[in-house]
């Protein structure tokens, strides 16, 4: 990608040391430095060490474009679910800047280990699917949604289907785009990252709760929501950055 001594890779690193200390900041501007446990800080740490290594290997244009999508998706998400009471933040005045700059760090550390880790692994298995297989994977993520919305029906108004069927259809045609390691990828990865990333912040930190589920997130937004937000994210940062899909896969 670049040599050691590229200026881009210095601003990449630049980039990452501010992400961190406007996270860190807006924690204490709203009121979050008090609930944060030591476990969930330890995730958060790894999480930047990860973006770091991201940042080793990647365009300043395409690290920019990831930050800047993953907030705006992640912020109209947060809003919606905020108003329509299917989750409540906990900060100042409900305050939750901190929570959408949490889900930029998660969706960076998603998008790393899925372009790094989880494709190799899954290409390794040669399985015996293509593209045309990709489209499935996305239509039954979504149909989790539904299936598993259980006592959260009644907040899952008419925002909450617009934004997901969006992604929905945004998902369908950009997983027709690629290879179905890398699809598959991206889908296992936002689950692996999105179990602990949601617990750890609602049940272990205090710092966004979930009004049914005081024991653990809710079922259909860590396997029907995230996958369809972290490939929207992935395709939104290649389409800001004017950058192949799969150039870092």
């Amino acid at each position: 990608m670049t040599g050691s001594g590229n200026p881009e890779r210095k601003q990449n690193f630049l980039l990452i040391t501010l992400f961190f200390l406007v996270t860190c900041f807006t924690a204490y501007r709203e009121g979050y430095l008090p609930v944060i446990t030591g476990v969930f800080w330890f995730f958060i740490l790894g999480g930047f060490a990860i973006s770091f290594w991201l940042a080793w290997g990647i365009t300043t244009k395409r690290l920019l474009a990831l930050m800047l999508g993953i907030f705006i998706i992640e912020y109209i998400k947060e809003s919606i679910g905020i108003m329509s009471g299917m989750w409540e933040y906990h900060g100042t005045n409900g305050f939750y800047n901190f929570g959408v700059w949490l889900w930029v760090l998660a969706g960076l550390t998603a998008y790393t280990l899925a372009t790094r880790v989880v494709v190799k692994l899954i290409r390794k298995l040669n399985l015996p699917y293509g593209p045309q297989h990709n489209a499935v994977i996305i239509i039954i993520v979504f149909l989790l949604i539904p299936v598993t919305l259980l006592n959260y029906w009644k907040g899952a108004g008419g925002w909450f289907w617009l934004l997901y069927i969006s992604l929905l259809i945004a998902g369908i045609h950009t997983a027709r785009r690629l290879d179905f390691p890398l699809c598959a990828a991206i889908v296992v990865t936002a689950w692996i990252v999105g179990n602990p990333s949601e617990f750890l912040g609602s049940v272990g930190s205090g710092v966004w709760t979930f009004p049914h589920n005081p024991r653990y997130p809710p079922i259909f937004l860590l396997f029907g929501c995230w996958p369809l937000e972290i490939l929207a994210q992935f395709a939104l940062s290649a389409f800001l950055a004017q950058e192949p899909l799969d150039q870092y896969s």
